[in-house]
């Protein structure tokens, strides 16, 4: 009877509706409490807990576009692109001026591969942010994922301009560089490419891409400078094999071998270096007189172990039906 009057008693000292203030019932947790203890739980790294307790801001307030969009964060980190889409789309359809949910939804849609919708959710984003630097590149990147990279380049371009005095410029004008290479625009696109580096000189893949077009612009001198010197930064077999194409057009048959060679060192599967190695061994017996045979021999072999690696090469097909009449 003592425990029943107890009860009556705080019954009475609380009223009725209010005993969660009393401590004897937790109060319901509201939908800003399940928000920011899902960043909390984020930020330890607890995703599970996060995701749980987003999930229940989301479900006790389907308009909370903050929940959406930490979410969709949540499944972008776990790889689930096309749930972490679903998030920011919401999120980006509860705040139309939400530059970070249309960016974020556009490079969720980028990644997979769903390029159309990626690029509407990216002009999005410019609209808001005009020269944001990421959402103009990722737009232009996305065009030429399409096929069509004209449609990019000015978008290219603004990505440039709104990246000046940043740390990410030297990347802004790498990407240029590409663009123009792909458009076929040599020059473009060797000056945007010599702009990145001056910016950061430590981009050996930049260097790469830059070697090609030197290759392309007959610029054999040039290709060979920046080339050792991406092959300096980080070996690797694309650079070393461009390296020997630079020193085979400059007719310098030792350099070239030396270069090929170290290609396959770098992956014994890079068959354009055993096509190179080839070239080097066929050209050495051509200019031999007689003929070199065990060099001839020595191309064909080189290009067959590149055919064996991968059959569907008609130029190297041809030259050896050339050399063996089969």
């Amino acid at each position: 009877m003592r425990k029943w009057n107890v009860f009556l008693a705080l019954m009475l000292a609380c009223g009725v509706s209010s005993m969660t203030g009393c401590g004897l019932w937790p109060k319901p947790k509201s939908t800003t409490d399940l928000y920011l203890e899902g960043q909390l739980e984020a930020e330890r790294g607890n995703y599970d807990a996060a995701m749980a307790s987003l999930s229940k801001a989301i479900e006790k307030n389907p308009q909370m576009s903050l929940a959406y969009e930490a979410r969709g964060s949540l499944y972008k980190e776990k790889g689930d692109y096309a749930k972490a889409a679903s998030d920011y789309k919401q999120a980006a359809k509860l705040e139309p001026f939400n530059f970070n949910a249309h960016y974020e939804l556009g490079l969720m849609y980028q990644y997979l591969q769903r390029f159309a919708e990626a690029v509407i959710a990216y002009q999005k984003a410019v609209e808001i942010r005009p020269l944001d630097p990421e959402a103009n590149m990722n737009l232009a990147m996305t065009y030429t994922e399409m096929g069509e990279p004209l449609r990019g380049l000015p978008y290219a371009q603004r990505a440039v301009q709104g990246s000046e005095q940043t740390p990410s410029a030297a990347t802004s004008y790498a990407n240029l560089g590409i663009l123009y290479a792909q458009l076929g625009k040599n020059e473009a696109a060797i000056d945007a490419l010599k702009h990145s580096i001056e910016l950061n000189s430590r981009q050996p893949e930049v260097y790469l891409n830059l070697g090609q077009e030197y290759i392309k612009a007959e610029k054999y001198e040039q290709a060979k400078n920046v080339l050792e010197t991406a092959r300096d930064l980080a070996p690797s077999a694309a650079i070393s094999e461009h390296l020997g194409l630079a020193y085979y057009k400059l007719r310098n048959l030792p350099k070239s071998h030396e270069a090929f060679d170290d290609s396959i060192h770098q992956n014994p599967q890079y068959y354009p270096a055993l096509n190179g190695l080839g070239v080097v061994a066929m050209t050495t017996s051509q200019m031999s007189a007689p003929p070199d045979l065990d060099s001839a021999r020595e191309a064909l072999a080189y290009w067959d172990r590149s055919l064996k690696i991968n059959p569907q090469q008609p130029a190297i097909q041809m030259l050896v039906k050339k050399y063996t009449g089969k």
